[in-house]
């Protein structure tokens, strides 16, 4: 099962997971330093970072929050939490995360896993409930005993059990009713984004629910440098100095460790901006003067400036509610989307137009997520018009 689910994402991972931004149409701020560089050197940047696996400070985090918490569970199944709850960003794909993580943790354990198999929302949101019964149907409490195996039961991607519309909360509460009424012997990793996470707990309560809550920590500088540096090497990117102040500030770090200080501090540690803002901060440098053509080809470079986000546009309001839904949810199909907001889909479909046209905002197929890159000024946006949402 988990082998099957690896393979699906491996096919939608270009989408998915928001490493390289390839909407259908180019968009503005995002695009500009990508447009910069030659064709040839563009496509290798972009499979490179394709390529990237899950930054490996990201699973051993998961790695030691499961440990800690199941082996818990497994010393005490009647009195200890038998559910950890892992939380990410809504940029961040954390099935993809726990995909990568489970399989070893899994055989470590020498324990079954359930997997819940669901690899997107059901285009029939009214259906979920339904398709959770036959997947996590189970046998009777009753006869649970101490002969009855462990098993654990992993929901990759909480956000594809709920909609936020009015029968889009049925498969919310019947998890809830397993959680509470289940087996002792099942125990839940559930992984979910953090501003659906807040909003299902403002509208039922779903942390009384489960035990151990688990957010993602911020990726350190360290951990971001040690995770691209591969790419740097295999491109003969070098580092920018700094501004003059930073410079004063920083005392002898070199550039490169002043570079991924910066990307780690516009990124709050966030992988998938980090990513962007690495993409977006590199620059394609030809010496100036009388050289030949193969000299300046020769003495040509890539250089990774000091990485900044773009500034966010100009929202609307009904912009915000929009883009509060992307984030709510991660992605959603334009009818899953229109069916949030309560809007028609033509509706719907015109304001993506134009956030895509601005940057804010990716489609391909007709799932709509928003680009990675504007989630922190986004955050902070939705947050002072009193969105559900923490701002950091």
């Amino acid at each position: 099962m988990l082998t099957r689910f690896r393979s699906w994402l491996a096919n939608r991972r270009s989408f998915l997971f928001s490493w390289y931004t390839k909407d259908r149409k180019e968009t503005q701020e995002p695009e500009k330093s990508l447009l910069q560089l030659p064709q040839a050197i563009k496509k290798k940047l972009g499979s490179a970072v394709e390529n990237l696996p899950s930054n490996p400070a990201d699973q051993k985090a998961i790695a030691e929050a499961l440990n800690k918490v199941y082996d818990r569970w497994r010393d005490e199944p009647d009195g200890a939490d038998n559910s950890i709850v892992i939380l990410s960003s809504p940029v961040t794909t954390v099935s993809r995360i726990l995909s990568e993580t489970l399989q070893e943790w899994a055989d470590e354990k020498q324990v079954p896993m359930k997997l819940l198999p669901l690899t997107a929302r059901p285009h029939a949101i009214e259906t979920t409930r339904s398709k959770l019964e036959h997947h996590l149907k189970q046998k009777s409490v009753e006869d649970d005993s101490e002969e009855t195996p462990l098993e654990v039961v992993v929901i990759p991607n909480l956000s594809w059990c709920f909609l936020r519309s009015l029968e889009g909360l049925e498969g919310i509460e019947y998890l809830q009713y397993l959680l509470c009424n289940g087996s002792k012997n099942r125990f839940w990793i559930i992984g979910a984004g953090q501003v659906g996470w807040q909003y299902l707990n403002s509208v039922c309560s779903l942390e009384a629910y489960c035990g151990e809550v688990f957010s993602l920590p911020a990726i350190a500088s360290e951990d971001l440098e040690q995770w691209l540096t591969p790419i740097c090497q295999d491109l003969d990117i070098v580092f920018d100095k700094p501004r003059l102040d930073r410079q004063l500030l920083d005392g002898d770090k070199n550039n490169q460790t002043n570079y991924f200080a910066s990307l780690a501090s516009i990124s709050k540690g966030v992988s998938t901006v980090a990513v962007q803002g690495f993409l977006k901060s590199i620059r394609y440098q030809k010496p100036e003067g009388d050289e030949t053509e193969d000299q300046r080809k020769q003495e040509s470079k890539l250089v990774a400036q000091i990485p900044k986000l773009p500034e966010l546009p100009e929202l609307e309001q009904v912009d915000r509610y929009l883009l509060y839904s992307l984030l709510l949810h991660g992605d959603l199909t334009i009818s899953a989307l229109a069916e949030s907001l309560g809007d028609e889909e033509a509706e719907v479909q015109a304001r993506i137009e134009i956030l895509r046209r601005k940057g804010v905002a990716e489609q391909k197929d007709r799932v709509v997520k928003i680009n990675p890159i504007y989630y922190p000024k986004l955050k902070q946006e939705l947050s002072s018009n009193n969105f559900i949402i923490t701002r950091e």
